[in-house]
């Protein structure tokens, strides 16, 4: 008998279900308790081969309901439709970044006036954006970037929208290259943040961390260098693991210069190819033993959310999460078998799978019986390797 959701994730080729198919056998999915099973296939069918999009934006509302909504962010990236772009407006008023919001739902309008629940989304939105913030006597929103300022670069398209920020891939006229341009929405209430994450980025500069380029504090924006596969969080599920030991030394190049990171993330590590990370955004770095700063939920350390002081083994917690979510990513829910993603990946490691979840499990061990630091995460590391090509 035929498994539905290997079916589903087979849709657009000659063997699998037409869109209308896939989106009715979907729908019936997300009532039963296959539907977890069923969106991470989806989602690692979009990291090989795109789907189409109204699957996707059905995917999306999907983990939207089971209360992911970075992952639904993630999910709709690409995506340029007009449900698409009102749900990731949907999600940007969530999480409180109202420009960024009105932005996408003016694009859907600026295409078709009547598309549904627009223009009533533009009404609520400015109305809500009013009474957050200011006006200047031109009636503009004082304060708040929605689209990049005039930029000594040419525009390629946004790459990605936070809270703060956002992220275009960029071309420099003059050197003829691609950079990453980080504009922050609130440049002058951010100017000391923007600064702060441009300055740590140079005082740690080397392998693995992501090349500061140029920075504009006035206008709001920091250029660095991009990266052609994107973040680890998009990738993650078919780049394997590669990253490890390189990103673990980054970690040790932060620590010994006496900084925390405070956010390894999977959209904080970015690709130039699989086995060269960089690691990216200092806006929430702090000097060892300073007060920890709010982090990304789900990659802060217990004891950080207890209170302690900027710790290595914070940072440390962060790798550990990240690594175990690549570990899952390519186990039996996604594409294949445990660590099938890892063997697959370019400059394959050694070491099994067994033995890179028990890292991840160390790292995310309480307290005192984490590795310490950057450093003894990247011993770890190479020593687990070595063991494994004796064998």
């Amino acid at each position: 008998m035929t498994d539905p959701i290997e079916h589903l994730v087979r849709v657009g080729t000659p063997a699998g279900p037409s869109l209308e198919e896939a989106l009715r056998s979907f729908a019936q999915l997300r009532s039963t308790p296959h539907e977890g099973r069923a969106v991470h296939r989806l989602l690692a069918r979009e990291a090989i081969v795109p789907l189409p999009e109204p699957l996707l934006v059905a995917v999306a509302s999907a983990l939207v309901d089971r209360g992911e909504p970075g992952a639904a962010t993630a999910a709709l990236a690409r995506c340029r439709s007009a449900p698409a772009l009102l749900l990731r407006a949907d999600l940007l008023e969530r999480a409180f970044d109202l420009p960024a919001a009105i932005d996408l739902v003016e694009r859907v309008l600026a295409h078709d006036i009547d598309s549904p629940g627009a223009r009533e989304r533009h009404v609520r939105l400015r109305e809500a954006l009013g009474r957050v913030l200011p006006s200047d006597p031109r009636g503009a929103t004082a304060g708040v970037v929605a689209v990049a300022p005039d930029v000594p670069f040419r525009l390629v398209r946004e790459a990605g929208r936070g809270g703060s920020a956002a992220v275009y891939e960029a071309e420099d006229p003059e050197l003829l290259r691609r950079v990453a341009l980080k504009v922050y929405h609130r440049p002058d209430r951010d100017r000391a943040k923007l600064l702060h994450e441009a300055r740590v980025a140079v005082a740690v500069a080397g392998q693995g961390i992501v090349p500061v380029l140029d920075v504009d504090p006035g206008r709001g924006w920091l250029a660095m260098e991009w990266a052609p596969l994107g973040a680890l969080g998009a990738q993650g599920r078919s780049t394997g693991i590669a990253w490890v030991a390189p990103l673990a030394r980054a970690l040790a190049r932060v620590h010994a210069a006496g900084w925390v990171h405070h956010d390894v993330k999977p959209a904080n590590v970015l690709l130039r190819a699989p086995e060269s990370p960089m690691l990216a955004d200092f806006g929430t770095a702090r000097r060892q033993g300073d007060a920890s700063p709010p982090g990304s939920p789900g990659y802060v350390s217990p004891e950080r959310l207890a209170g302690r002081a900027s710790d290595p083994r914070d940072d440390v917690y962060g790798f550990g999460r990240v690594l175990a979510e690549v570990l899952d990513a390519s186990g039996p829910d996604s594409r294949g078998p445990p660590g099938a993603a890892a063997a697959a990946a370019p400059n394959a490691d050694p070491a099994d799978e067994a033995a890179w979840r028990a890292l991840a499990a160390d790292c995310l061990a309480p307290g005192d019986a984490r590795p310490r630091d950057g450093t003894e995460l990247a011993l770890r590391i190479e020593a687990l390797r070595s063991a494994a090509r004796r064998r």
